[in-house]
């Protein structure tokens, strides 16, 4: 058999894959279930009424291993236990004596050795949670044998065998066996034998792997083989457990077949995959419904040896019905009609959900990936269970989970990286800018997996004008379509459709948008991800009318660079402009251009898609939202966002109207040497409100994280960056935190550090800070009972202000589940020298996105007569994008006014912090504060 000796091995990994992996679990062939347990352990299949039952998850595994999770991320081990007529054993030789005899194993080992792949289903009829498990023997003599308990953890007792293989005419065990309650024959017909008399593997079934379940009408049903005859489907009794002996499949005793395919046999069952000996083994079905709500019932069977060195793979088939025609992307039948190598060089049969492959950041690639279960979770989200080895010379082993999308054809593709809470699609639309970038991206590839050998990272380009260049070219689209997040990629080698998600970096706990994809044609799958970074922005706000481009009298010529707003820049970076752009519009072209120089060349690019001049060898193209016809009033006097953007050898120009997208354009295989970035236009001026000027640099993280996700790093053991300031000033800090989801501590989240001269203060972030200077004032939003849960992955935006002795400290947090909280600390008698800013933290991790230094110029400048309502006193009036902040210690309201010293009216406000949206961009008096709306 294809396992005999690859479980020899198992065995004696299993103590060092212990520590190897040890905060995950190496489960072997790894079959998933959900259990509620209550206060007092019991385990039920769902939750109470009253909802008070904790969820968890359980896997089992082959020869006695299990684990359980809240997660799918932090898996404890435990051993199942197993009773005989009430009294706990661990002699498996005792428990299972008939089908060990009938095996030929004579000892406790070898029957533990050769329990292989369980399956565990509650079932309804029985009130009881029934585990399946397969045991292997000499000559195919295999059987697969039924164990019920009341409590998910056992003990479990044996109700007795459902199917048998490798039974013979000559064989005295034939009694063991239940062919002739079947058949009816106490002579095994010779279909199943060879011409020695032998079973037959080239037909006949080994009667291992089995999985259980119910289908969309409620009947349950037996999945089961391995290699030789193939994969079979039994009918079972909902009321037994056991074979549903009604139930028949044939024509009497003779099988059917549909030319050279077996299609039904009257002991085995219904052929859904393999035969003539081809590879496959670890069947596991489950009906799945894609993003349209459109089901079919999935089959994932395991192609190849399942060693380090044996180019396993997971494959996946469907039908519209249980018991099948099952068929791959392309068509092709799961079940056989001749013997057929289908592994290896050999992706054709079954759609390859993933291949030998390696991060570049990982000491050791992951290698002969199988042997799953697929978890349907209660809210209709998909979960690939599998268990994976390494590249390291060992059997080592372990559990990884990876969510499972579909594509707009319905078919479902595994995420680059595992799965971690919260993470996975998005709730909102990405914007172009969220995709746009450099990638990695591994393709799945047949290797030469004798050898080890891994699909590795390549680098390609997703840019703003909708093409791809690098490992890959041709062009890229995106369709949010009701939150279904679909891409496709129109490559040099065919069309990859997949779909775009959220996710953390396995082993670096870095927060990335990532796409996977699948080519249907080639039955090829793609991941990619998007190359982090951290963006250290320098933005100045431009009060009033401190910034102006160009004059009123409109004679800004286009090449009057002196003129124009200059940003010298290096290596990756983002040059982001707000600014208002007055135009007569006589011409296309009297609008805002953007020019950017080497010491040698210059690529001019006008806000009407033209380029005076590009770098030599590259190539410009552009994506627009305006029709032509109306063109002259895209941009007349309207508030402009524009963003030019390198990464690697692209540049890419983002131009927003009143927030709305309306122009990108590209520049690929442009030059990565230092340049200048010009502001400027012709016939046109500009009233400019911000300019950001960022370095992209490696992505900053605080702390560290296991291979598993979890965070062990001591208090203020590991710091991260400081940033220095002096006079006035406002810091902006955007990072996500994170902390072992099992933490109940509230202090093991982000720690602030303060740093004047020799001294440091640390501010935790549950209200707490050690080292004081000055005094501190803490105002917050939260429930101390939830504090832990919503800081767990929670998004923070931390802001520091400086005026005079007084610091500001204000934290909004958003919770994965969306909700937004508020933490607001007021340093009175604080220094007012220079100082120092950073973060450590307690058994997490940071994970930041900005790190910007604000600053301010000019002075505003307002018409009219402003009567400023003096009776409002807040605490602090902000805003952050399109929000108006207003914190008050009372209710009240307040008089608004625009630039021109006009009111638009009064806004209510209550105690506490008050959200205001609505406000149009621009700048604004609003009780006495002077407000940016971007």
């Amino acid at each position: 058999m294809t396992k005999s000796f690859a479980y020899i091995i198992l065995v004696v990994s299993l103590f060092m894959v212990t520590f190897a992996n040890a905060a995950t679990v190496p489960v072997h062939d790894p079959s998933i279930v959900i259990v509620y347990k209550d206060a007092n352990g019991n385990s039920y299949p769902s939750n109470d009424a009253s909802g008070s039952r904790t969820k968890y998850y359980y896997i089992f595994g082959t020869q006695v291993g299990a684990a359980y999770s809240r997660d799918m991320i932090n898996w404890t081990a435990f051993t199942p236990t197993f009773s005989i007529n009430g009294t706990t054993t661990n002699n498996y030789y005792q428990l299972v004596k008939n089908e060990a005899d009938y095996a030929g194993h004579t000892t406790s080992d070898d029957v533990k050795g050769n329990l292989w792949a369980p399956d565990v289903i509650y079932n309804e009829a029985q009130g009881k949670w029934t585990m399946y498990f397969s045991l292997s023997g000499n000559e195919f003599k295999s059987s697969i044998i039924l164990f019920t308990a009341s409590n998910i953890e056992g003990p479990y007792s044996r109700v007795g065998s459902v199917v048998h293989g490798g039974f013979t005419n000559s064989s005295a065990s034939i009694a063991r066996t239940d062919y002739a309650k079947v058949t009816g024959s106490s002579t095994v017909d010779g279909r199943y034998l060879d011409n020695s008399g032998k079973w037959d593997n080239t037909y006949a079934v080994s009667c291992i792997d089995p999985s259980v379940l119910y289908d969309e009408s409620g009947k349950l049903w037996l999945v089961y083989g391995s290699w030789s005859g193939g994969i079979f489907l039994l009918k079972l009794n909902e009321q037994t457990g056991l074979r549903d002996y009604s139930y028949n499949y044939g024509l009497g005793n003779n099988p059917v077949w549909n030319g050279t395919r077996l299609r039904f046999d009257p002991y085995m069952g219904m052929h859904l995959g393999g035969g003539y000996y081809v590879s496959g083994e670890g069947p596991y079905i489950r009906f799945l419904k894609d993003a349209n709500g459109i089901g079919y019932y999935y089959m994932f069977i395991s192609m190849g040896f399942y060693s380090p060195e044996g180019g396993y793979t997971m494959r996946v088939f469907r039908s519209s019905t249980v018991d099948g025609q099952y068929t791959d992307v392309t068509g092709d039948n799961a079940v056989f009609d001749k013997y057929i190598f289908n592994y290896g060089n050999n992706t054709q049969y079954g759609m390859p959900i993933m291949q030998n492959y390696k991060y570049n950041w990982w000491t050791m690639a992951d290698v002969a990936q199988g042997h799953n279960s697929v978890l349907r979770d209660e809210d209709g989200s998909a979960y690939l269970v599998y268990h994976t080895k390494f590249d390291n010379g060992t059997a080592w082993h372990n559990v990884e989970v990876h969510q499972l999308f579909f594509n707009e054809n319905g078919w479902p593709l595994a995420t680059p990286f595992e799965y971690r809470v919260g993470f996975g699609l998005s709730k909102k639309q990405h914007s172009k800018e969220d995709i746009t970038g450099r990638y990695s991206v591994i393709t799945h590839n047949s290797v030469d997996y004798a050898k080890l050998n891994s699909n590795l990272e390549e680098e390609m380009y997703i840019n703003a004008d909708g093409t791809l260049t690098g490992a890959y070219t041709g062009t890229w689209t995106y369709n949010f379509s009701s939150g279904k997040h679909y891409i496709n990629l129109i490559t040099n080698t065919g069309t990859f459709k997949g779909v775009v998600c959220e996710q953390l970096m396995d082993g670096l706990s870095t927060k990335t948008v990532a796409f996977t994809a699948m080519n249907s044609a080639n039955e090829k799958c793609l991941w990619g991800y998007k190359r982090t970074n951290t963006a250290n922005i320098t933005t100045t706000n431009y009060k009033g009318q401190s910034l102006f481009i160009g004059d009123r009298q409109y004679s800004l010529t286009w090449d009057e660079y002196t003129k124009f707003n200059k940003q010298s820049v290096s290596g990756d970076f983002e040059v982001e402009y707000l600014f208002d752009n007055y135009t007569q519009a006589a011409e296309n072209w009297h609008n805002w251009a953007v020019a950017i120089k080497t010491s040698s060349e210059t690529w001019h690019l006008r806000a009407d898609a033209w380029s005076v001049g590009t770098f030599t060898g590259s190539t410009v193209n552009h994506s627009y939202t305006w029709d032509w016809a109306q063109f002259k009033d895209v941009y007349k006097n309207k508030k402009v966002r524009l963003k030019v953007s390198r990464v690697g050898t692209s540049i890419n120009v983002f131009s927003y109207v009143d927030s709305v997208l309306v122009y990108s354009c590209s520049s690929v295989n442009s030059p990565v040497s230092s340049v200048d970035v010009y502001l400027g236009g012709e016939t046109c001026y500009l009233d400019v409100k911000k300019i950001s000027s960022t370095q992209l640099g490696v992505r900053e993280v605080v702390g560290t994280t296991n291979d598993d996700g979890t965070y062990t790093v001591a208090f203020n053991s590991v710091k991260g960056n400081t940033t220095n300031v002096s006079g006035d000033f406002e810091l902006v800090y955007k990072f996500n935190n994170y902390h072992n989801p099992t933490s109940i501590e509230n202090w093991d989240n982000y720690i602030l550090r303060a740093i004047s001269g020799g001294s440091t203060m640390l501010m935790r972030a549950d209200a707490y800070a050690m080292d004081v200077f000055g005094s501190l004032a803490y105002t917050y939003d939260w429930n101390w009972n939830n504090f832990v849960s919503i800081m767990t992955g929670a998004n923070v935006e931390f802001r520091i202000y400086r005026s005079g002795s007084t610091i500001t400290y204000k934290a909004t947090i958003t919770a994965r589940d969306g909700k937004v909280y508020n933490y607001q600390v007021i340093q009175t008698g604080a220094p007012t020298t220079p100082m120092s800013f950073g973060f450590t933290g307690e058994e997490s991790l940071q994970d930041f996105f900005v790190i910007e230094k604000v600053s301010y110029e000019g002075t505003d400048v307002v018409t009219g007569q402003i009567q400023i309502q003096q009776a409002l006193y807040v605490t602090n009036v902000y805003s952050y994008e399109k929000v108006l902040y207003i914190n008050a210690p009372d209710a009240g309201e307040v008089e608004i006014y625009n630039v021109e010293g006009k009111s638009f009216g009064r806004i209510k406000y209550n105690k506490g912090l008050n959200q205001i949206y609505g406000l149009s961009e621009g700048l604004y008096l609003i009780g006495g504060n002077k407000i940016i709306i971007y």
